[in-house]
């Protein structure tokens, strides 16, 4: 049944089956069990002998009718060949006879015979063709006799000996006085009706060999009937244990009556107990969910499609009050006697199916939620090159249309829309079968900078992260630019301290170590540079990848990954991650900060929001230590500054009280107005600061003994990226602290800055 055209094969089986039988029956009689041949195989026996004799003897008619038609043909072009040779020795009499001959011959290569003989009038050989030709020993020991008059114009068969019967005609030549005989071998004649007769005879033979199988598949017919019977016995008991274990069960629908069979297996399905008899349609309405198609409904589509399969999906109400999801098959089928209709189907459970598609819907929409919030452009291809998904960040990066996102386009496609100008040789292409990943720059239509990871993925294809480094590929321009106003000016120092040699030794001396500590300072800036370039490339693009893939493997993004330990591990390479980009971070911009090149964007604010950012950005670390965090600061306080800058200033602040304060402590923050300047507090009631370390630790990677004791990690940068951004804003930071007593930092802004109002860019010194 769970074939759809069931139905019609059982019918032309049964109809093969009943076919056999009685031509079975028709050649055997059984006498005392035992069976006979009876008449009708004696017939058929005799109908076979005679086919055979009838066929010999046709094969032997087609025969002769061939030599008899070859002979006429050999006639017909032995005369028209010595018309043609009579006619050339008429027109040149002092021509070779044997030149003439091959002449003529050749002239006409389709009418020619095998053998040909030219002979005067007293037998003697004036030309053969071919010089082989066996043609005169085939007349003599014919008894021909070549000094009589007159033509021959009929056609012989000669026997050649060991070479083979041949047809052959003498014509006399009047213009040379002198006679011509044709010979052709008669196989080759009769080589068509060999084939025929093979053709015919091999015909013969497999109607006789299927004849015979025949007979031996009825004879063990009767052998089989009973192992027959016992099979079908137990093919009814597997039907019903398949059904059984598969969770399904057969429906027969009487069309006209109204009557609907269950197998048992359907009862089991539902958990229904079994009850004799038949369904009404008025008993499984009751059963079936109201929303999902009715038994008329089915009907009536089984009856539009009638003669196909019609497949549909519903809910039963079983014994204990759930809905089973059943998929039904049926076909409408006509009854052999009454020629009544009835539709027969068979219905699975797949109430199990059902709800891992949901589950499996649910996975996805989480899986694109997660790629969607990455902050790098994602895109995944399969194995031919084609897109599976992508993120927004990917589609606005290559500044791509919807309509060209879709699935299952070729990545050619898309480099093409998107505009890349790849900066390495073949990373146009598509990631090479044998590499496991790769990292290269692009550069998009409207002049940003990607650089992307590529890695295989199990199934052949690959996917792709493009992280924006366009800022990076500026400073290096700016890097590149300085270093060549750096060598011009170089150049320039050096001409002048050519011209100051010749005034004075001493002057050259201390131009020349000028130039020596110049050269050292100018070699620590490039190789700075060089470690910062080194740090952003080789330290930053690797520990993006490895959060993204991170919280991917946290979030068992495709798939659970067995133990706990596992994903506890995912969380120390996320939290490790995260704290390592933090450092790089922080580092970079020091290096900045140090050489003067930070950007600050002014802009009118108020001080509130400033701190409401801060504190939200320490809520969670503050809530995991139960600290309680105090915010004192007006709403109509304003202030003209970076925000930005402001913000990362109380952020940072914010953090190392947080991080000092004991569990279950006390933070807080904030804002008061003073004459020109607005004053920030942070305070907190951990164990403080010493005095000695109140000196250091505001510079670069230096940290407080409390710190040290206590293994809390910092890389030291964060207060001295606070205080440098506090100095550009042309404020100061003072730190108080007794040790017990808990710390407070203060941050003294001005209210309002004098130089530029828009952007102010510190200049290197």
């Amino acid at each position: 049944m769970d074939d759809c055209q069931g139905g019609p094969v059982r019918q032309r089986g049964g109809a093969v089956f009943r076919l056999a039988t009685g031509l079975r029956a028709s050649c055997l009689s059984a006498v005392d069990g035992r069976w006979f041949p009876s008449a009708a195989s004696i017939g058929v026996a005799l109908a076979i002998v005679g086919t055979i004799a009838l066929t010999l003897q046709h094969l032997r008619f087609e025969r002769d009718l061939a030599l008899q038609s070859a002979a006429r043909e050999v006639g017909i072009r032995a005369t028209i060949l010595a018309a043609r040779l009579d006619a050339a020795l008429a027109a040149a009499p002092r021509a070779s006879p044997a030149g003439v001959l091959r002449q003529v011959l050749d002239a006409h290569p389709d009418e020619r015979l095998a053998e040909a003989l030219m002979v005067d009038r007293n037998g003697l050989q004036i030309a053969i063709d071919p010089p082989e030709a066996v043609i005169a020993d085939e007349l003599t020991r014919a008894g021909w006799k070549w000094s009589d008059d007159g033509d021959e114009g009929g056609v012989e068969r000669v026997d050649a000996g060991g070479a083979g019967d041949r047809f052959t005609a003498v014509r006399t030549l009047p213009a040379a006085a002198a006679r011509v005989a044709f010979a052709s071998p008669v196989d080759l004649h009769l080589a068509a009706w060999r084939r025929a007769a093979l053709a015919t005879v091999t015909l013969l033979a497999w109607t006789l060999a299927l004849m015979a199988a025949a007979g031996l598949l009825y004879g063990s017919e009767l052998r089989r009937k009973r192992a027959r019977i016992r099979e079908e016995r137990a093919r009814r008991a597997r039907i019903d244990l398949a059904l059984n274990r598969g969770r399904c069960g057969l429906w027969t629908w009487d069309l006209q009556r109204g009557h609907i069979v269950w197998s048992p297996s359907m009862f089991d399905v539902l958990d229904l107990p079994d009850r004799p008899g038949w369904w009404t349609i008025a008993d499984l309405r009751a059963l079936m969910h109201p929303e999902d198609e009715s038994l008329e409904g089915i009907a009536r589509l089984a009856a539009e499609r009638q003669g196909e399969c019609v497949e549909v999906e519903f809910r039963m109400r079983a014994s204990d009050g759930r809905w089973v999801w059943l998929r039904k098959r049926a076909e409408i089928v006509e009854d052999e006697e009454g020629g009544g209709l009835s539709l027969v189907g068979i219905v699975f459970d797949v109430t199990e199916r059902k709800r891992e598609a949901e589950a499996s819907a649910t996975a996805d929409q989480r899986l694109r939620e997660a790629i969607e919030a990455i902050s790098e452009a994602f895109v995944l291809w399969d194995s031919a090159n084609r897109l599976v998904l992508c993120n927004s960040k990917y589609q606005r990066l290559h500044n791509l249309p919807s309509e060209a996102v879709r699935s299952g386009v070729r990545y050619g496609e898309l480099a093409t829309l998107g505009g890349l100008e790849f900066a390495a040789a073949g990373a146009d292409e598509p990631i090479a079968a044998g590499l496991r990943s790769r990292t290269y720059e692009a550069r998009l239509s409207d002049g940003r900078w990607l650089q992307v990871n590529e890695r295989r993925t199990r199934d052949g294809g690959y996917v792709s992260v493009g992280t924006d480094i366009t800022a990076l590929k500026e400073h290096e321009e700016q890097l590149i630019n300085s270093e060549r106003l750096l060598l011009t000016t170089v150049a320039q120092l050096r001409q002048s301290r050519h011209s100051l040699e010749e005034q004075a030794q001493q002057l050259a001396d201390l131009a020349e170590r000028y130039h020596e500590q110049k050269g050292q300072a100018e070699a620590a800036n490039r190789a700075k540079a060089e470690f910062l370039a080194n740090m952003s490339h080789e330290l930053r693009t690797p520990l993006n990848a490895i959060i993204g893939f991170s919280q991917l493997m946290g979030s068992q993004t495709f798939g659970p990954l067995g133990s706990q330990k596992y994903r506890d591990y995912c969380g120390h390479i996320l939290a490790s991650g995260e704290y390592l980009l933090q450092v790089v971070s922080d580092i970079l911009d020091m290096s900045r900060l140090e050489a003067g090149r930070e950007r600050l964007c002014y802009a009118r604010f108020r001080a509130e929001l400033a701190v409401s950012r801060a504190v939200q950005d320490i809520a969670a670390t503050a809530r995991e230590k139960r600290i309680a965090v105090a915010v004192d600061v007006g709403a109509d306080l304003m202030i003209e500054a970076d925000p930005a800058a402001v913000e990362r200033i109380l952020t940072t602040l914010m953090r190392n009280a947080i991080k000092f304060a004991p569990e279950g402590g006390a933070v807080e923050i904030g804002a008061q107005a003073m004459a020109e300047q607005i004053c920030f507090y942070v305070e907190d009631n951990g164990p403080g600061i010493a005095a000695e370390d109140i000196a250091r630790i505001g510079r670069p990677f230096e940290q407080g003994d409390v710190v040290m004791a206590n293994g809390m990690k910092g890389s030291g940068l964060g207060l001295a990226i606070a205080n440098s951004l506090i100095e550009l804003h042309g404020g100061t930071l003072r730190l108080g602290s007794r040790a017990g007593e808990g710390a407070v930092a203060v941050v003294l802004l001005p209210k309002v800055q004098r130089g530029a109002r828009a952007i102010v860019l510190a200049q290197v010194a």
